[in-house]
């Protein structure tokens, strides 16, 4: 027996989308909110040769030059709609000098406005007080919050102080910074770099944060009104579900393991979250 297939059958039978209904909002609260944004993470500006033996990297400190000026023009005459750009950490490569923070201020000439949070490599973790003021001096405050359009909140944390290397003190000051920024509870996209997951790497999992921290973590978010968290940290593309919050963690710039320069283009519509994630030939 012949089955006649339209040509509306055949791409639903292969997969493809040709129709489909409108995404389940985030929250009611964002079904009309129409807003676009870029994501970019992990720069690695640098003077200096990225250099690992252990975590396997060698890269050329020109080359983080380069990258990092090939994507700031590649985001500028990007053609697609945004208003505002954030960077999810390790802007610089090196803190115990501020040369690479000034280097990197110098080549991060965004023509919107652009917010920074502190990555592992700008602010370290058991000693990020000693670093972040040279990091907040050129690129902001850490640890804020702001309505980039009406009913939706940018939440701007520095989660390094929550990972296991930090003492108790520091661990609890974080909590509570997280507490101002995620106050009162309203729909929130929280923004960090370091977000407490396990790593699969060279064909390894590695630890995350301890059950405790990461059960307190996302307690506070969905106390907050947080709707997804968007960090870098893993120069890769990846998506996790943690307590029923997804976890989107975007590409890098830099070219450590190979990686291909990236960034990614957000869009809320239809109360739904999408993502184009754009890669540079270079």
């Amino acid at each position: 027996m012949l089955l006649k297939l339209s040509r509306r059958s055949f791409l639903l039978g292969s997969g493809a989308v040709v129709a489909s209904r409108p995404a389940t909002p985030l929250t009611p609260e964002l079904a009309g909110i129409d807003f676009s944004f870029i994501q970019v993470s992990d720069t690695h500006v640098s003077k200096r040769r990225l250099y690992s033996k252990r975590r396997g990297y060698d890269v050329p400190a020109s080359e983080s030059v380069r990258r990092c000026r090939a994507v700031v023009k590649a985001i500028n005459s990007c053609t697609l709609p945004y208003d505002v750009v954030i960077h999810t950490g390790d802007v610089a490569h090196t803190r115990e000098t501020n040369e690479d923070f000034d280097l990197a201020r110098e080549l991060l000439t965004f023509e919107r406005k652009t917010h920074y949070i502190p990555g592992n490599h700008d602010v370290g973790y058991s000693r990020t007080g000693d670093y972040l003021p040279a990091f907040e001096q050129r690129f902001g405050k850490a640890d804020v919050a702001f309505e980039p359009v009406s009913g939706l909140r940018f939440s701007l944390f520095n989660s390094q102080p929550l990972d296991v290397r930090c003492g108790d003190a520091d661990r609890e000051k974080a909590f509570a910074r997280l507490d101002r920024i995620l106050t009162p509870a309203r729909p929130t996209l929280l923004f960090c770099h370091v977000m407490g997951l396990p790593s699969f790497h060279v064909n390894r999992l590695w630890d995350g944060w301890p059950r405790g921290t990461m059960k307190r973590w996302t307690d506070r978010m969905k106390e907050g009104g947080v709707v997804a968290l968007l960090a870098g940290h893993f120069h890769r593309d990846e998506l996790r579900h943690v307590d029923g919050i997804p976890f989107h963690l975007c590409g890098p710039v830099i070219n450590m393991w190979k990686r291909q320069t990236c960034f990614r283009h957000w869009s809320i519509r239809n109360g739904a979250l999408d993502y184009r994630t754009v890669y540079l030939e270079l």
